[in-house]
């Protein structure tokens, strides 16, 4: 059980770590803060530290808190000193400069000031009532006021104003921009992914979507951005190993091994005077093998459109798949050049039984992740929907369901700020069909209001062969696009790689 003690330390936890981290979060929420709402010592003396360094400096104090930590520590409590310098080496490890979810902070904090303030007046209402002071008692309930920030409030704007319109329009492409990306070309071709988003992919049984979501965690830790993927498809034991290997590329025995990379076909028959390869590898339909072959993607990077998209085989040397591999990788990170640090920064999985994980549980994760590191995830990645739980708050069983399923994910967006991307099974007739669009998607239609895009995942039989895999947009609420054409991926499951190389031609 969660207790009233461990809730007020994890929200003022909260409140501190942004204090520290982000000028942003300072500049929306000093008009409210008062330090009488701090209950813990030790995080009311920090709070204090950083609103000072702020008036001082106009900005939060960062790295600099470890400075003040230094000049003030013979001031403080043996207690609170230790707490204070736990916290920080939390933060040291866990945050970047303004790296933290300002508008859930900003939301988290006003919301237990409010509870604060209406906790302060009731008590010193009761203590005043039980002396009998009944007049100083009503002038404590005169002199309440509400807690608000006004951040709902209408805005007049005038759109001749090029001032206006700049500020505007560069809230925007930060916004829109400097989020969250795939790679290469399938970024381009899906879009910038922004918080309050929610995000499907879909497509047949067997066909890949854990690994697009494995995929989507991967870069969005590398992205800098802190990232939960609840699991409740694959046992611990079957979803470590495989994201392990999306980072640290492996196999089940060392060795050289063929992976798929982008050619021209008018560079394999000798067509194009300007190729790579010095030999023919393609005559007609016969392919020959000659180790000297060079690819050439010239004319794709280039973007110009007498490229004929091919692959072709090469070759690469992979490491083993085991905990040796694994731990020479992960320690060697902790000394703060690898792939370690950054998982222990950005990176946490939760694992739950298939039709267990419901809407409390997460919350319950999640309160147990930031009470436990101050872990406050900015994408959740959930594999998958289908299969999520949400019992505890619907009893209906027919397509009311699926429309709850996704509500559920679209309500996460918006009260944690945060990007989720999840996904789903395609139908029967999606099974057959070699390129997926709307009609494809498995239950009820209407899970497309719910989400800002749709995209199916499509592969042939011959393609799975090549390592080859399409996306295609199906739905999208704020970006054009073309249904049917696709961004070609290519894969090396083998390895773990569910991306290597992308191509779209626009």
């Amino acid at each position: 059980m969660i207790t009233e003690r461990s809730v007020s330390v994890t929200e003022e936890k909260r409140i501190a770590t942004g204090l520290i981290t982000s000028t942003k979060f300072i500049d929306e929420i000093k008009s409210v803060l008062q330090l009488d709402y701090f209950t813990n010592s030790y995080l009311r003396t920090v709070s204090e530290w950083c609103i000072a360094f702020y008036e001082e400096h106009e900005k939060a104090p960062f790295k600099h808190i470890g400075d003040i930590y230094e000049s003030e520590s013979h001031n403080l409590k043996e207690s609170d000193s230790e707490l204070i310098g736990d916290l920080l080496k939390m933060l040291s490890e866990q945050y970047d400069e303004g790296s933290i979810n300002v508008d859930f902070l900003r939301d988290s904090a006003l919301d237990y000031f409010r509870k604060r303030e209406l906790e302060i007046v009731v008590n010193n209402v009761s203590v005043l009532k039980e002396k009998g002071d009944y007049d100083e008692a009503e002038k404590e309930i005169e002199r309440f006021t509400k807690v608000s920030l006004d951040i709902d409030s209408g805005v007049i704007l005038n759109l001749g104003d090029i001032d206006t319109l700049t500020e505007i329009y560069k809230q925007r492409d930060e916004d829109d921009k400097n989020f969250f990306n795939l790679p290469g070309d399938l970024g381009r071709y899906l879009g910038s992914y922004k918080r309050g988003d929610v995000i499907g992919y879909y497509a047949p049984a067997k066909r890949g979507k854990s690994w697009s979501l494995v995929d989507c965690y991967k870069h969005g830790i590398l992205s800098r951005k802190k990232t939960l993927f609840w699991s409740i498809e694959m046992t611990k034991t079957e979803i470590v190993p495989r994201i392990m290997k999306s980072f640290i590329p492996m196999v089940d025995e060392e060795g050289t091994y063929p992976f798929p990379v982008f050619d021209c076909k008018k560079n394999q028959t000798g067509d194009c005077t300007d190729r790579e390869s010095g030999v023919i590898i393609l005559d007609g339909d016969e392919f020959i093998e000659d180790p000297s072959h060079k690819v050439c993607t010239k004319c794709m990077r280039g973007g110009r459109h007498d490229y004929e998209m091919t692959v072709y085989q090469d070759l690469i040397f992979r490491k083993q798949d085991d905990i040796f591999t694994i731990r020479k990788e992960v320690e060697g990170a902790r000394r703060g050049n690898g792939i370690g640090e950054i998982l222990n920064k950005y990176g946490r999985l939760s694992v739950h039984k298939k039709y267990t994980l419901t809407y409390d549980k997460m919350m319950r994760d999640l309160e147990i992740l930031n009470q436990k590191d101050g872990f406050i995830p900015d994408i959740f990645i959930i594999d998958y929907i289908d299969i999520l739980d949400i019992s505890s708050k619907t009893s209906f069983e027919d397509y009311r369901k699926v429309d709850e399923a996704w509500k559920l994910l679209a309500r996460m967006a918006g009260e944690f700020n945060a990007l989720v991307i999840t996904a789903t099974q395609a139908n029967k007739e999606g099974h057959k069909a070699e390129l997926l669009d709307s009609t494809h998607q498995g239950g009820y239609y209407g899970k497309n209001q719910h989400v800002n895009l749709m995209v199916g995942i499509n592969q042939t039989a011959e393609e799975k062969e090549l390592g080859i895999i399409k996306y295609g947009i199906t739905e999208a609420r704020s970006q054009h696009y073309i249904p049917g054409k696709m961004c070609t991926v290519l894969q090396d499951l083998k390895a773990g790689q569910a991306y290597l190389d992308s191509y779209y031609k626009n």
